[in-house]
């Protein structure tokens, strides 16, 4: 049995920064072990402070995907919790009676089962959003929930915000959960359906264009921030920062001015964007 403040729970954290204060409250509460992280570069928060904070407190950082044996591994140093927080792949769930796991999914699962819940979820036009914390299964976010809050989405948001406020509720559900671990463990109800899979969205729906208008390329920025994808003489580069001007630069389909390798002015049918750009990997 798990009792806070008589011992630590042990525990090997996975994610990045966007649940920082999360992390931090759990580190201060409890022996994180490890943390594992990762790095891509078309998302917005990346893993800079996160790691910072781990190296400061001397807890070891792991880049690499954990297998089978690693989970295994960590068991008998004495894990007693895995728990994860915006990571970029699925763990292997180990058969063994002494595994617990918990995932802080940013979605009121069963809906939203996704990479890019928060995305998706801007691309469907939702008006609410929310976060969902649940037991770690085999089955790709379909553990039993421990815990749920819900937000409103408002039009002036874009997905950076909704990110966010998910960690604010992440942080208000770590406070609960770990205040009475046990319970809240004891306690978590299977999810109530088993709901599609919410995909990717395709190449072309978050890909700017000269055809485009300014509000419509602020709709896919809005949407998908640094997800947001433009092609320039055959490349495609991630958009790292957005603005907009009215000038007009030009006509068809070579209207761009390259200001320096990072940076251009891109025209559309109204005006122009003022981009800040990086290349895609080749895949």
């Amino acid at each position: 049995m798990i009792f806070l403040g008589a011992i630590f729970i042990k525990i090997v954290y996975f994610g990045s920064d966007v649940f920082i204060n999360m992390f931090t409250f759990i580190d201060s509460q409890n022996d994180i072990l490890a943390l594992y992280t990762y790095h891509n570069d078309e998302d917005y928060f990346n893993e800079t402070n996160i790691v910072r904070y781990a190296h400061e407190r001397g807890i070891p950082v792991h880049y690499e995907v954990p297998t089978f044996e690693d989970m295994s591994a960590w068991l008998d140093k004495g894990a007693e919790l895995f728990l994860v927080a915006e990571y970029s792949s699925k763990l292997p769930v180990p058969d063994d009676a002494r595994f617990k796991g918990i995932n802080f999914h940013s979605s009121l699962l069963p809906e939203g089962r996704s990479y890019y819940p928060i995305e998706c979820a801007m691309e469907m036009r939702r008006t609410y959003g929310g976060i969902t914390a649940h037991k770690l299964f085999a089955d790709l976010d379909r553990g039993d929930v421990i815990a749920q809050r819900r937000f409103d989405i408002k039009p002036e948001d874009d997905s950076i915000d909704v990110y966010i406020y998910c960690a604010e509720a992440a942080l208000d559900m770590a406070h609960c959960i770990f205040d009475d671990f046990d319970a809240a463990w004891q306690n978590a109800a299977p999810q109530s359906a088993k709901l599609p899979y919410w995909r990717r969205p395709e190449a072309a729906s978050l890909t700017l264009s000269h055809q485009m208008t300014i509000a419509q390329a602020k709709a896919i920025y809005r949407t998908y921030n640094k997800m947001t994808e433009v092609v320039i003489d055959g490349l495609r580069f991630y958009v790292d920062s957005f603005a907009t001007g009215n000038a007009i630069i030009g006509g068809g389909d070579t209207d761009v001015v390259i200001l320096r390798d990072d940076r251009v002015l891109y025209g559309v049918k109204d005006g122009h964007l003022r981009l800040d750009i990086q290349p895609c990997p080749i895949v």
